[in-house]
């Protein structure tokens, strides 16, 4: 119940015992915040079910994702190790709100849940129950946010290690982020499982152990997120190979950042189309990319364009260079073409298969 306001407290176990009542089961007893017993849950509650009468073990927390369901099942299952009561006992973890991927661990170790959304899942002999609700929007928003902005970024520093440990400071040098931000970061992954962690304080490592599992999630996010807007040019007399060229000596010339993405880019790592007559590039935002777009004869259309820039501050940290020319990361090439319409995902899912899939 750490970092759980009292009130919140109270109100999210009157919900869940308001959630049992509304399933036929009949709440005989329930004490509050139990005192004198070591590892001591945080509340007890004995219902009827049918013709059963379980005594639930309860563990309360503000919101619960993998790690902390993980942290639930063993502090719960310590306890009923502990307690000796003459009911069948079912531990159970309420909060706010739990992640999917806590649900699913809660499920796997035979632990119930319950959620101020309305989710709820008991499993006992002769009882089963299971009431799947949407994740609440304040974990969704929580989630988002990892892979947004400066966090996105810090989280293609993790991706580039490739299973090698790493630290807070390391993370921040790499994604030319604040150590405050790849902190965060890192905090949000641990909460998940993606990464384990090794030491304490400024000492600690972490390393990505669940690559799948992050791609997964990050790929569900730029799936179902707005788009970054795209501005459309036509530059004339080239095709996408010259226009490469072209773009890398306005780039230098006018000393903007820029970085070739989509469809070009994805074509160079794994190839897959027969032919590609577009080229989207990310540009730093600001009067260079005015300047760029001036030197190239670039003209704004609405169709028939050869020419699209994502304007950004972000999405340069981690680029590479092949033949001259700077192009995204394989990983932020494939996050744009989720983003991208025709066989764009197409092309995105090739480029997963060949060289984002990790054990």
């Amino acid at each position: 119940m750490r970092s759980l306001e009292h009130w919140s407290y109270h109100a999210l176990i009157s919900a869940f015992t308001d959630a049992l009542e509304g399933v036929a089961a009949v709440v005989e007893r329930v004490e509050r915040e139990p005192h004198g017993r070591s590892h001591a849950a945080d509340a007890i509650v004995d219902v009827e079910i049918g013709d059963r009468r379980l005594r639930l073990i309860v563990e309360v927390k503000r919101t619960a994702y993998p790690r902390d369901a993980r942290e639930a099942a063993y502090q719960l299952t310590r306890y009923r190790s502990e307690a000796h009561f003459g009911h069948d006992m079912v531990s159970v973890l309420i909060a706010e709100s739990i992640s999917t991927g806590g649900r699913e661990i809660l499920r796997e170790e035979g632990i119930g849940y319950f959620d101020i959304g309305g989710s709820l899942f008991l499993k006992a002999s002769g009882v089963f129950i299971l009431i799947d609700k949407p994740v609440g929007k304040s974990a969704e928003k929580a989630l988002a946010s990892v892979f947004t902005g400066r966090r996105s970024q810090a989280l293609q520093a993790v991706w580039a290690m490739e299973g090698q440990a790493f630290g807070v400071n390391e993370i921040a040098k790499r994604a030319r982020v604040s150590a405050a931000t790849a902190s965060e970061t890192l905090t949000a992954l641990d909460r998940h499982d993606w990464v384990s962690s090794l030491g304490s304080g400024p000492a600690k490592s972490r390393r990505l152990v669940n690559p799948r599992g992050l791609l997964d999630a990050w790929s569900e996010h730029q799936r179902t997120a707005k788009s970054a807007p795209i501005r459309r040019y036509f530059v004339p007399g080239v095709d996408v190979a010259s226009l490469i060229g072209r773009l890398d000596e306005a780039c230098r010339a006018e000393h903007c950042l820029y970085a070739i993405t989509g469809e070009a880019a994805a074509q160079v790592y794994t190839p897959y189309l027969s032919n590609v007559s577009q080229l989207v590039c990310r540009m730093q935002a600001g009067p260079q990319a005015a300047a760029v777009l001036e030197r190239l004869g670039a003209r704004t259309v609405r169709e028939g364009w050869n020419l699209g820039v994502i304007e950004t501050d972000s999405g340069f940290a981690l680029t590479e260079a092949i033949e001259g020319a700077c192009f995204s990361s394989p990983l932020q090439t494939y996050l744009d073409l989720l983003q991208s319409p025709g066989r764009a995902r197409e092309l995105a899912d090739h480029l997963r298969a060949q060289r984002l899939e990790r054990p």
